[in-house]
């Protein structure tokens, strides 16, 4: 209850006091003129009936909305094609017919004519490759001069020209037996000592083949060897210097 309704609430009840209080003064003097003065009694204060302050009613508080759940939706699967092969009905065989057997003349055979008989060419021969006569073929290549000491010397290739090693050649000449040179090296040279100084003659070389060749204190002599080349012959002359001096010949084996 605010204060300007309790203001007129008192003054109301102040009101009725008055009203009431006049009231009994001018009835008691009637009484007193007309009756015995009667005992006057309480008159009953008016009740008030209090009115109750309304309350503040609650505001209804927001009900939250829910939560849409999501639900995935679930994909297409891909359904396989079935495709059911309706077979095609082969064909059935027809029977072929027997042919009817029938009397049909047969052709008359010409007279057989005699095949002419064909002459056969000689065949043409073919000369057969001849084989090299020795695994290895000599040439002169070169000469240097050395008055010091005469000799032969080269080098063995292969045959596509690579160099040629473990190959022995011999050197001789009339009247001499000759010496047999050392295997080749790596680099395919080899070499004869025919002796010290400048010595002129002539003298033939030739690869041989140790295993058949004699033997000396010395070493191997051109006794007895089998020859693997052709013979090369060669010459050294007895002058060191000039046109035409050579002491030491050069000869290359190649092979075949």
């Amino acid at each position: 209850m605010n204060k300007s309704m309790m203001k007129r609430l008192v003054v109301l009840v102040v009101a009725l006091a008055v009203v009431a209080g006049m009231l009994a003064c001018s009835a008691g003097s009637l009484i007193s003129r007309t009756e015995p003065t009667a005992t006057p009694t309480k008159t009953p204060k008016p009740t008030f009936t209090v009115t109750l302050t309304p309350t503040n009613t609650p505001v209804p508080t927001d009900t939250p909305l829910p939560t849409p759940t999501w639900t995935p939706t679930p994909e297409a699967t891909n359904t396989p094609i079935v495709y059911t092969a309706t077979p095609t009905p082969l064909p059935t065989d027809t029977p072929v017919p027997t042919p009817t057997a029938t009397n049909t003349p047969k052709p008359t055979k010409r007279p057989s004519q005699p095949k002419p008989t064909a002459t056969k060419a000689p065949p043409t021969r073919v000369p057969p490759t001849a084989a090299p006569s020795f695994p290895f073929q000599g040439t002169i290549t070169g000469g240097t001069v050395n008055c010091g000491t005469t000799g032969v010397k080269g080098k063995v290739k292969t045959r596509a020209g690579a160099n040629y090693a473990g190959v022995t050649i011999a050197v001789w000449t009339d009247g001499w037996e000759g010496a047999v040179s050392n295997p080749s090296d790596f680099g395919g040279n080899w070499d004869v000592l025919i002796g010290s100084g400048a010595v002129a003659g002539t003298w033939y070389a030739a690869v041989v083949d140790t295993s058949t060749c004699q033997t000396k204190p010395g070493g191997w002599v051109h006794t007895g060897c089998t020859h693997q080349s052709n013979i090369v012959t060669v010459t050294t002359t007895s002058h060191c210097e000039g046109q035409g001096a050579v002491q030491w010949p050069e000869i290359e084996f190649r092979q075949n």
